[in-house]
């Protein structure tokens, strides 16, 4: 297994995301010892936002590119091929105001290309190219959303959900740890995320 982490939060002391995601990376370890590990740290290293220039590139053909669109296109280039070249993504975040942080967005606004992780039919419908790949995310929220009525106010899940289906992965498990700041919840929260996550791996089928 060749697994790619993305780790989000800024915290890197005191983080619950960091803290599931890493004990799922020992599970996942244990059941696969030949596992391999690829970190790409979005809390400590600056992905920058689309600007005009990289969305140009991104709608230009590869052999009509200018030298400006080549050099602006390359950190997207790279971050697809890091992804293609991994079997297994773990996303270790917080949501944030409801959704995602800016820099997994941004992540995400990177990998997300026209002809090479998803395309066009014929017809005009989109297809991803991105198959045979596995996720697990670990997002942590200081509220808590499992089973209360504000659970329909999580844009977290539905984004991370529908972007990875829009490249074309659909294997996608989900651990929460699940109100971290709120006063009924939050010294359960770790746990039980934990607990989810061993059962995860347990429960896999190969």
């Amino acid at each position: 297994m060749k697994l790619l982490h993305l780790k989000v939060s800024p915290n890197l002391a005191g983080s619950a995301s960091r803290e599931v995601g890493h004990h799922l990376l020992r599970k996942l370890q244990q059941r696969y010892p030949a596992l391999t590990e690829t970190v790409l740290d979005l809390g400590q290293q600056y992905l920058p936002h689309l600007d005009a220039l990289t969305v140009s590139a991104f709608l230009t053909k590869p052999d009509l590119r200018t030298v400006a669109q080549q050099n602006a296109i390359a950190l997207s280039e790279r971050l697809v091929d890091q992804l293609l070249a991994h079997d297994t993504l773990l996303i270790s975040s917080p949501m944030w105001n409801l959704g995602l942080p800016s820099v997994l967005k941004a992540w995400f606004d990177h990998i997300t290309r026209a002809g090479r992780t998803f395309a066009f039919t014929d017809r005009g419908e989109k297809v991803g190219l991105v198959s045979g790949k596995k996720v697990f995310v670990v997002v942590a929220s200081g509220t808590p959303f499992i089973g209360r009525p504000n659970e329909g106010d999580d844009q977290f899940t539905p984004y991370i959900s529908t972007a990875l289906r829009y490249i074309g992965i659909t294997d996608v498990r989900f651990i929460r740890v699940d109100g971290t700041h709120h006063p009924h919840t939050r010294d359960a929260a770790v746990p039980d995320a934990i607990a989810a996550a061993d059962l995860i791996v347990d429960l896999l089928t190969d």
